[in-house]
């Protein structure tokens, strides 16, 4: 089985872009947290569509410790029409 991670690390300037990686590549860089977010779960619904694939997002908050996010909103999403 495959395994994806999507990382969205803290970032602590205001001025600054989130930034969202899959595993060690740069996906895209985004205004807030919140649309990291929606496109990490855009990628998860679409990920796992595919045989053989698992995938998770991990969440960096402003104390530096990683956390797996919640991504019951993508299978949600997927389901959606």
């Amino acid at each position: 089985m495959q395994r994806t991670i999507l990382y969205v690390p803290f970032n602590a300037s205001s001025r600054g872009q989130w930034t969202l990686r899959r595993n060690a590549d740069l996906v895209g860089q985004f205004s807030t947290r919140d649309e990291a977010m929606r496109h990490a779960l855009t990628l998860i619904a679409a990920i796992r569509h595919q045989p053989g694939h698992s995938v998770e997002i991990k969440v960096e908050d402003e104390s530096g410790i990683w956390r797996v996010a919640n991504t019951d909103m993508a299978d949600a999403d997927a389901g959606a029409t």
